[in-house]
């Protein structure tokens, strides 16, 4: 039986997927047993006739529509055979010693929901992602997007969520806490599991020595349902999200929101812009929740050990 079960949602780029997979060849092979799902969400291009010739780790599916990040990686779920399932994007290259800091997590500590990883922006000496932090008003946020460094190097830091570009979980964690919400089109699925995680007691971390490259946003339409994803999560945990993980962030995210002054200027908000060096220059201080009667009935579940 495989320990890990890599699982891989596929819409075109098939010049991605074969580096993606070719990465994983060099830096996993012989070093432990694993297996590697793919699955094409109706590509356009020659994706299918090349995931047909793969063989061994590899086990291929196919749809004959396109169904989605959250629906593919939860049908391969139930397929996958090993104790651990890391999620990838065919757009993320793996390197060096990168896996093995992240099972080091799941030894070290107790009650562990998501593992993610240092992503840098590929072809760029610009970090992209380690971890996840959420503002005032619920919107999740990269921190570390634009940094030349990594402030946390050789640590295991929690995070309120991490982005399942390269992520890995139990599999009977992720098969009993229901998998990806599949109400979500190619967004704020991550966000949305990682924050249920955290309310039945599991935390999510980022092992801050594993570092991979990502192109983002590779796959054609990926930001097409942003608002809606968004509109969705708020629906869904937006009471917990302002109330508990963005008064936990609320010193990162606006770290992260006022150096998006320096790298995107035209998109930054006034208000947001203004609120987050009041909490930077600790002039404000988000309140903590008054009640734990304000949030979902399954925020409030015993904690598990």
């Amino acid at each position: 039986m495989p320990k890990i079960s890599i699982l891989i949602s596929v819409y075109g780029q098939l010049a991605m997927t074969k580096r993606c997979l070719a990465a994983l060849h060099d830096t996993l092979s012989g070093k432990l047993d694993y297996e590697v799902l793919l699955i094409d969400d109706a590509s356009l291009d020659d994706t299918a006739d090349y995931l047909r010739s793969l063989d061994h780790p590899h086990r291929c599916y196919f749809n004959h529509k396109n169904s989605g990040f959250s629906i593919n990686n939860n049908r391969l779920a139930l397929e996958a055979k090993g104790e651990y399932l890391l999620f990838l994007n065919n757009d993320a290259f793996v390197k060096g010693d990168w896996l093995a800091p992240m099972l080091a997590v799941f030894q070290k500590h107790e009650s562990v929901g998501m593992v993610g990883n240092v992503q840098k922006l590929a072809g760029s000496i610009r970090y992209d992602h380690m971890g996840v932090v959420f503002g005032p008003g619920g919107h999740p946020r990269h921190f570390g997007q634009g940094y030349f460094h990594n402030p946390f190097k050789g640590m295991v830091r929690r995070w309120s969520a991490v982005t399942a570009a390269c992520a890995m979980v139990r599999r009977d964690t992720f098969l009993e806490i229901g998998g990806f919400d599949e109400d979500f089109i190619n967004g704020c699925e991550d966000v949305e599991l990682c924050v249920r995680m955290s309310s039945f007691g599991f935390q999510n971390y980022v092992a801050h020595d594993s570092v991979i490259e990502h192109v983002k946003g590779a796959s054609r339409g990926r930001k097409k349902y942003n608002r809606q994803n968004f509109e969705i999560l708020m629906r869904k945990c937006g009471r917990i999200i302002r109330n508990h993980q963005a008064v936990y962030d609320q010193k990162l995210h606006a770290k992260t929101y006022l150096l998006k002054l320096l790298l995107r200027p035209q998109s930054v908000n006034f208000y947001k812009l203004m609120e987050s060096a009041l909490i930077y220059l600790n002039l404000k201080k988000l309140p903590p929740p008054k009640s734990r009667h304000s949030v979902p009935s399954w925020e409030v579940l015993p904690k598990r050990g």
